[in-house]
């Protein structure tokens, strides 16, 4: 079974109706979740701040449809990823990929991914990952 990272903005897509993307992602994440998922704890922040104005409840329902996933493998952000993140950014930074970028590409390195599921472009141009994409 492939091991897929999810970025932030997959996540924010599929949660978000009013979104023009959510149509668009609703298909492969519904497939995604089958399969085994594994995200950054850093990537669940950054889900969790663009529905920081939303009611509490709702914000920790949402963070739980995640965290609650049978097939998800949630990764702690440790000093060996930021390292290596660290390492990634001096290599990818000039290519468009920031920090956070750096840390999904670390993450998917300590657990043995190779698929991204993003609509960041700049993760392109990263050799040996396979980006998915629904978005047109």
């Amino acid at each position: 079974m492939v091991l897929s990272y999810v970025d932030a903005n997959y996540w924010i897509y599929w949660f978000d109706e009013r979104l023009p993307e959510h149509d668009s992602v609703d298909d492969v994440m519904q497939r995604t979740i089958q399969g085994d998922v594994v995200v950054s704890t850093v990537t669940l922040m950054e889900v969790a701040h663009y529905f920081r104005m939303i009611p509490p409840d709702i914000l920790n329902e949402k963070m739980r449809i995640i965290a609650d996933l049978t097939t998800l493998s949630l990764v702690d952000f440790t000093a060996t990823i930021m390292q290596s993140s660290i390492n990634l950014l001096s290599t990818y930074g000039s290519m468009g990929l920031g920090s956070r970028d750096c840390v999904i590409l670390a993450t998917m390195k300590s657990v043995g991914s190779n698929t991204l599921i993003t609509h960041d472009q700049s993760f392109k141009n990263v050799k040996d990952i396979k980006v998915i994409d629904e978005i047109r």
